[in-house]
C-alpha cells in the first residue's frame, strides 16, 4: 500500500535496488534525462520537481533537466511526452487531473491513457473550503444551512472541469445545496471575489490563503485531506466536519511513455523513492499539507484507475463535457 517515505527503510531498500547485479548489463543512463512539469515555473509541482532533480541526478549518474511545458490544463506535456520514445529518457510530472479527470471532459485528446506508464506517487497535497468571512457561518454545516435557505443557487468561484470545480460538485451532491459556477483567472481573483462579497465560496490550495485567513480577510472551513494541516491546525477535515464525501486530497506523480523496459523502470522507480526520502521541500509545504509519498508501479496504475473511475462516475453524473 502506498506510505509517507520512511528515509532509513525506503533509502536502504530503493539502494539495493540501483545496485548492480553480477553480470548485469548496466546501459541506462547515458544521456541526460528530461523531466517535463506539467506547469509553471515556481508552481507547486515545479519546486516539487527541482527539490527531487539533484538527487535523482546523484543517484543516476546523468543530468536530470526539468522541463516546464504548460498549457491546456497539462494537456500540453501530456501530449509531448507521449509523443517520445519509451526509452526513460523523457519522464512527465503532473496532477492527478491529467489522467483521472482531463479524460471524461474531451473526447478528442492528443494522447491515450494506455500511452503511459505510471511509475510511482509523488506527493499529495491538499485542497480547502475557503469562503468570505462576512458570512454568518464558520463551519461547513453552517454553510450547507446558509446556501438552503438562499431563494437563489449561492455563486462560487470555480474553473469549470477542474479539480476545485468538481469538489463543489461533490459538495452539492452530497448536500442537496445549489451553487453556481463563477469563472476567475488565478487564485488572486477568486480572493477577492470572495473580499468583496461577489462569490461566497471556492476550494482552492492552502498556500496562497494562508496569511489571508490568519488575517480574516478570508476563512477556512475545512481541509479536503485526511489530516490537519501545521500551517491552519484550527481547520477541520471533511471527515471531522461531518462530510466524509467530499475529502478528496490531490497528488501529483510521475509517469513515462508505456514501453518503457522493465529493468530502467525499476531502476527509476528506485531512483525516486531514493530522492522522495532525500529531497527538502522546505518547511512551508509541509505546513500547507504536502506529503512526500512513494509507490510502486501496479500500486500507482490501480490507484489511478480507481480515481479515474470516481471522478468518471461525478463528471458523467453532472452531464459535463468541455469538448
Amino acid at each position: 500500500m502506498q506510505h509517507p517515505i520512511g528515509r532509513r527503510a525506503l533509502g536502504g531498500l530503493a539502494a539495493g535496488m540501483l545496485a548492480p547485479r553480477a553480470g548485469a548489463q548496466e546501459a541506462w543512463p547515458t544521456r541526460p534525462i528530461r523531466l517535463v512539469v506539467a506547469f509553471t515555473a515556481g508552481s507547486e509541482p515545479d519546486i516539487l520537481a527541482r527539490a527531487l532533480a539533484p538527487v535523482l541526478q546523484a543517484q543516476l549518474g546523468q543530468s536530470v533537466v526539468v522541463d516546464n511545458r504548460i498549457g491546456a490544463a497539462s494537456v500540453v506535456a501530456a501530449e509531448h511526452v507521449s509523443q517520445q520514445r519509451p526509452d526513460g529518457y523523457t519522464l512527465l510530472l503532473t496532477s492527478s487531473s491529467t489522467f483521472c479527470v482531463t479524460p471524461h471532459l474531451f473526447a478528442n485528446l492528443p494522447f491515450r491513457v494506455e500511452q503511459f506508464q505510471p511509475l510511482t506517487l509523488l506527493m499529495r497535497g491538499q485542497l480547502a473550503l475557503f469562503c468570505d468571512p462576512k458570512l454568518p457561518v464558520r463551519t461547513v454545516a453552517e454553510l450547507v444551512a446558509y446556501a438552503r435557505a438562499l431563494p437563489q443557487p449561492m455563486p462560487y468561484a470555480a474553473n469549470v472541469g477542474l479539480v476545485a470545480h468538481l469538489s463543489g460538485e461533490r459538495l452539492k451532491q452530497a448536500t442537496g445545496i445549489e451553487l453556481l459556477d463563477v469563472s476567475y483567472r488565478g487564485t488572486p481573483a477568486a480572493q477577492q471575489m470572495m473580499m468583496r462579497s461577489d462569490v461566497a465560496m471556492t476550494f482552492d490550495g492552502v498556500a496562497s490563503y494562508i496569511g489571508l485567513v490568519r488575517n480574516g480577510d478570508i476563512r477556512a472551513l475545512a481541509v479536503t485531506g485526511d489530516h490537519r494541516i501545521a500551517a491552519l491546525p484550527e481547520v477541520p477535515t471533511f471527515a471531522e466536519a461531518g462530510f466524509p464525501d467530499i475529502a478528496q486530497p490531490y497528488w501529483y506523480g510521475l509517469f513515462a511513455p508505456a514501453g518503457v523496459p522493465d529493468p530502467v523502470v525499476r531502476k527509476l522507480v528506485a531512483a525516486t523513492h531514493v530522492a522522495l526520502a532525500e529531497a527538502r521541500l522546505g518547511d512551508q509545504m509541509v505546513a500547507q499539507g504536502a506529503e512526500l509519498r512513494g509507490n510502486q508501479p501496479a500500486e500507482f496504475s490501480a490507484m489511478v484507475a480507481a480515481e479515474r473511475g470516481r471522478w468518471g462516475e461525478l463528471i458523467r453524473s453532472i452531464g459535463l463535457r468541455l469538448g
